[in-house]
């Protein structure tokens, strides 16, 4: 058994969730029940080989699993992906796996273009860099079930504005749901992103006063990507309870969700291919740099 799990690879379950994404694009041309069976086992297998992956790492590694930019972007899909296995099976022609399984596999590239190597630690800094990831990692995933259902009902919205009849094996959840849910999502993307970075500031004084890791300067890529993040989901979380009472309010929390996804993944992109001092120990510590710090 332990040598099964310890050669369960990242290709192992991005390939599962792969196939469960062509089998649930497949709804958009023909309907099947063998292929709505294939396509739960498929997110089911892939979700099992991803969670025994990642304990793997969280036995076998010295450090804990949010110590990596690789665990934080696995840790996010890994949410996401479970969330789309309980949504698929619960709401059977709900298509939320065409919606979040691109997600999913986008998170999981990501993985692949950041380091695997964990922070230098002590025990005060694994708290604070357990609780930045950790609220990061909520803000993202709170951005990430927003967008979704800011794009159903876009979708749903124009639909019904062109008396279109409803797409084949397809059921939407209701206006007046998904917008609640775009509200509800903004709010806890604005608060816990906002949490996260003031976690992240606390994290740098411990690193600073430890001599773990340099200085982060203020004017640092991370520093401004994450501020610029926060102040934007913050605005469209008062952007959306301003416009409560409008007719248009719904729309508005719809294109503000949609809109916070490609805000994220600027900074996401930023984070991979940009230069920062984020995680990079001070000259005398020959440790490795941090590419694709969090996000």
């Amino acid at each position: 058994m332990i040598e099964f799990v310890s050669g369960i690879s990242v290709v192992c379950f991005a390939a599962s969730y792969l196939v469960a994404l062509a089998c649930e694009v497949s709804r958009l041309w023909f309907r099947s029940g063998l292929r709505g069976a294939a396509m739960v086992g498929f997110m089911a297998a892939g979700l099992l080989a991803h969670t025994l992956f990642l304990v793997w790492r969280g036995v076998n590694e010295p450090a804990v699993p949010l110590s990596s930019a690789f665990d934080w972007y696995l840790l996010a899909a890994w949410v996401l992906a479970g969330g789309s296995l309980w949504l698929t099976v619960s709401n059977p022609r709900t298509p939320v796996g065409l919606f979040m399984l691109p997600m999913v596999l986008g998170l999981i590239g990501g993985s692949q273009l950041s380091s695997r190597d964990p922070f230098p630690q002590s025990p005060a800094t694994q708290i604070w860099g357990a609780i930045h990831g950790g609220f990061n990692l909520a803000a993202s995933v709170a951005v990430a079930i927003g967008a979704i259902s800011g794009l159903m009902w876009l979708i749903q919205a124009g639909r019904l504005a062109r008396k279109q009849a409803p797409l084949q094996g397809f059921r939407m959840p209701s206006l007046e749901k998904l917008s609640h849910t775009c509200r509800r999502t903004l709010l806890t993307a604005a608060w816990t992103a906002a949490a996260g970075f003031v976690s992240g500031l606390v994290l740098n004084a411990v690193n600073r006063q430890r001599g773990l890791l340099d200085t982060v300067p203020w004017n640092d890529p991370v520093v401004l990507r994450m501020g610029g993040l926060v102040a934007w989901l913050v605005v469209a979380a008062v952007m959306s309870r301003a416009v409560r009472r409008r007719p248009d309010a719904a729309r508005t929390r719809a294109v503000l969700s949609v809109v916070s996804l490609c805000v994220l993944m600027i900074s996401i992109l930023w984070g991979l291919f940009g230069a920062t001092r984020h995680g990079v120990p001070p000259v005398d510590l020959p440790q490795p740099t941090a590419r694709g710090a969090l996000p």
